[in-house]
């Protein structure tokens, strides 16, 4: 197993004791789901200052990104996984494949949790990023660097790898959007904006968005995946007659950048 394999499985694992953990054991009166419209722009404000986004141009580009992203992850998580190398099957109801397809290397994790009711426990404890109460595993992690909406955001990531110099910070938007009534995407802080500045720069997001290649999403996924060529992460989560479907896609570059 290379080592993309071995980052993969590593993070899968955790989720899988994450899963485990008893954090869907309680359940929530407010149905995440159906909170569809983001925020006022000026209570957005009030709480992240400067971060909120006022700009509709600026915000119009991250929701394009955020959808395309989701397409992506929904359109792979329906792909099926023959050709895909079993690392950990422990029952029928959570499996960890993994697949090299061209310079990506890609872990899919899958869970079914017993009962739909759970469905919007689910979105709203992976989506945890402004819950006052955290759970040891965080998938919404980072410093905040700009905010469309509670449920659009960019984060700021640093590169501190000891061996790699210079340091650079790079920009990661993560979202939570709703396909349908039984279908939420997460798309993890994973996938790096195009922006090319110094760390001590002040970047222009809306600037970097523009600048970002934009994923084709009327090709066959897998192929889409290969021309992105970066790393992109997130959950697909459905709503079954009695249960929850839980995938998690996990795809790391190979190229060097």
């Amino acid at each position: 197993m290379n080592k993309g394999y071995i980052k993969i499985a590593l993070t899968l694992l955790s989720l899988t004791g994450y899963m485990q953990n008893g954090a869907f054991a309680t359940e929530h009166a407010a149905d995440v789901a159906s909170e569809t419209n983001p925020a006022p722009q000026k209570i957005l404000s009030e709480e992240f200052g400067d971060l909120a986004c006022e700009d509709i141009n600026e915000i119009d580009v991250a929701i394009d990104h955020a959808n395309e992203s989701s397409i992506l992850l929904l359109k792979l998580s329906e792909t099926g996984t023959d050709d895909y190398s079993t690392y950990s099957k422990e029952n029928e109801s959570k499996n960890i494949y993994f697949k090299k397809i061209g310079n990506m290397d890609i872990g899919r994790f899958h869970l079914t949790i017993p009962s739909a009711s759970k469905y919007s426990d689910v979105v709203e404890n992976i989506w945890d990023f402004n819950h006052t109460k955290k759970y040891d595993y965080k998938f919404i992690k980072g410093n905040l660097a700009r905010v469309y909406s509670k449920y659009l955001i960019i984060f700021e990531k640093l590169n501190i790898d000891p061996n790699y110099s210079p340091l650079i910070k790079k920009y990661v938007l993560a979202a939570k959007v709703i396909h349908s009534n039984d279908t939420t995407v997460i798309l993890c802080p994973s996938r790096a904006l195009n922006y090319l500045g110094k760390i001590d720069d002040e970047p222009n997001m809306k600037e970097i968005l523009e600048n970002t290649q934009p994923i084709q999403t009327d090709i066959d996924a897998e192929e889409a995946l290969i021309k992105l060529g970066t790393n992109i992460a997130g959950f697909v989560i459905k709503k079954r007659d009695d249960n929850v479907q839980v995938t998690y896609i996990n795809a790391v570059s190979n190229l060097k950048k």
